[in-house]
């Protein structure tokens, strides 16, 4: 299919050229895997599984990636122009993106790059600086590009993952470079700070060579060999096997010019302050040139990954939000709560149909575990079943015209309902996969942990149950039952004490998970009105702590200025 696709994207001429194989296998990646890690996170337990966890692990490429940028290819979707060797061998003769990264990340938009300049004055700061101060700057460097390496440092980072409060809660280890990235200027900034202030420049000169020698070293030798260390491919490269050894050639050519250019910048930025160091120049036009060149450094690369073509008139991002007419058409349905599925776009990696809708569909980058294996068990599936049970009361589907059409879907279950048969199993896999094929507004599944709630429950169904006020923290409900019923809401069970507080008449209850995901609930007969508030005791305890902590301050401050009076008293009054 993806050759098919190849062929057909191959013969547009005004189209990105490989954006589609980027998405297409950006997300058989992430799905293959997380469809792996879940078969193990069945069970609420507080924290991510390591598998999946640890996706965003960095490699040594991407570790280089910091000061050559583009090392291990740039970007999954890197911009070429028409005069690059992929352009050349396909043909095209139009902007276009490529799937030019072959680090260890499943995908990327860009290099984690702190800039070659700031990367040379931390190395040469660590020979010139004095004190402790480059220590535990370099300490902060080491544990942080160790940390990054995820699954591939696994005798470290899985001891910190198991032990360490709050560690399994993250699932992206490179995204800690981005606090390593504060660090890099300081000692940078404090490089040039000594041997501005010294008076002796010659004690400097041996420590530029051997800095020199380090970054520059490495540069030369991925520039030179790189061949050597890298063989330009990536997992998923079979899917490019007409073009594979012209991708791999671009890949080569990018590695080894990015190696080039950051040996450049680093003889550049040594040459300068080898000039000042033997009194060739002053400090003033010392620190312009670093300047400038720290500046072209970071500016050169970042506008390859946001530049013009990223920004748009205010009229064209103003048009984003207007709605379609299948959005006009669903929005004139008043009631209270409902979702929609949107096919029309990418549904999972584009949030564009929140902005008018309760959605099925979007994407954040902390999911919740149970709707991601919803997800790839039974909704990338078409399984109805689930969509009913998730309230998808309108589809928006495609048109022949290319115009998207609005489908109602007459199965939707509603936002809660009252079932007559509870099935228990024994453990959470059975648990999804019950939900292939049942009737939501019968038939609910219960896991074995929750059997006491529903234990001698005989309900059949009669009575009535709807949803009568709804916010983002709070749903209100009201029923008339004439016998103990079991009533399914159709809102995500969210732990079992997290934050969601249900009430009948005022009074706390127990909810319990229902179908996997939902929220399920033993009412008593009669007419009675149900609620869930969300009441987390972090946001309320932490809100008190910082009320106290923010008066503390003021009386100190206060304090502060007060004995600062008293003390200056005598000065401020006027003279007699």
């Amino acid at each position: 299919m993806l050759f098919q696709y190849w062929h057909w994207v191959h013969q547009l001429p005004d189209v990105d050229c490989l954006r589609i194989f980027k998405e297409y296998y950006a997300r058989r990646q992430v799905l293959k895997a997380e469809i792996i890690s879940n078969k193990s996170s069945r069970k609420f337990r507080g924290g991510l599984e390591w598998d999946y966890a640890m996706q965003w692990s960095n490699g040594a490429g991407d570790l280089m990636a910091t000061f050559i940028p583009k090392v291990v290819g740039g970007g999954s979707g890197e911009w070429l122009d028409n005069k690059s060797h992929l352009a050349k061998a396909i043909g095209q003769r139009q902007p276009f993106q490529a799937p030019t990264y072959f680090g260890s990340l499943p995908f990327t938009s860009g290099p984690s790059y702190f800039g070659v300049i700031a990367m040379f004055l931390f190395v040469f700061g660590l020979f010139v600086v004095k004190g402790n101060t480059k220590w535990w700057l370099l300490a902060v460097l080491i544990i942080t590009l160790l940390l990054s390496l995820g699954k591939n440092l696994e005798f470290l980072n899985k001891l910190l993952f198991e032990h360490l409060p709050l560690y399994n809660k993250f699932r992206a280890p490179s995204s800690i470079l981005s606090v390593t990235a504060i660090f890099i200027p300081l000692l940078a900034t404090l490089a040039i700070s000594e041997i501005l202030k010294s008076t002796d420049k010659k004690q400097f000169i041996k420590p530029l060579y051997i800095s020199t020698a380090i970054l520059g070293g490495i540069s030369m030798i991925v520039w030179i060999a790189g061949s050597s260390f890298f063989d330009y491919s990536s997992p998923g490269d079979e899917q490019y096997a007409n073009i594979l050894d012209s991708l791999k050639t671009q890949r080569e050519e990018m590695s080894a010019g990015s190696a080039m250019r950051s040996l450049m910048l680093i003889l550049l930025c040594a040459g300068t302050i080898w000039l000042f160091l033997k009194e060739k120049l002053n400090s003033k036009i010392l620190i312009a040139i670093i300047a400038i060149l720290a500046v072209f450094d970071l500016f050169q690369i970042d506008k390859g990954y946001l530049g013009k073509k990223d920004f748009v008139s205010k009229t064209t991002y103003k048009s984003e939000f207007e709605p379609r007419p299948a959005d006009l058409q669903i929005l004139e349905d008043k009631s209270l709560s409902y979702r929609v599925l949107d096919v029309s776009i990418n549904t999972f990696n584009s949030s564009i149909s929140s902005y008018f809708h309760k959605t099925i569909g979007g994407y954040h980058a902390a999911k919740l575990q149970r709707y991601q294996d919803i997800i790839d068990r039974h909704i990338s599936q078409n399984n109805m079943s689930v969509l009913n049970m998730l309230n998808t009361k309108y589809i928006i589907a495609p048109g022949q015209d290319g115009q998207a059409g609005v489908q109602l879907n007459p199965g939707a279950a509603g936002n809660v309902w009252f079932v007559n048969n509870i099935k228990l199993v024994n453990d959470a896999n059975a648990e999804i996969d019950s939900l292939k094929s049942f009737d939501p507004l019968s038939t609910v599944f219960i896991h074995n942990e929750f059997k006491n709630h529903v234990a001698g429950l005989n309900p059949d169904k009669n009575g009535s149950i709807s949803l009568t006020s709804y916010s983002p923290n709070k749903l209100e409900y009201e029923y008339d039952a004439p016998s103990d019923q079991f009533a399914v809401f159709s809102e995500v069970w969210y732990g079992p004490d997290l934050g969601w507080q249900a009430y009948i008449d005022g009074k706390p209850v127990e909810h319990i998970r229902a179908n996997y995901i939902l929220r399920g609930m033993k009412v008593p007969a009669g007419k009675h009105k149900v609620a869930f508030e969300f009441k987390p005791a972090s946001y309320f305890t932490g809100e008190k702590i910082s009320l106290f902590s923010s008066v503390l301050i003021l009386l100190i401050l206060a304090y502060a200025i007060f004995d600062w009076y008293r003390k200056n008293k005598v000065k401020l009054s006027p003279a007699p």
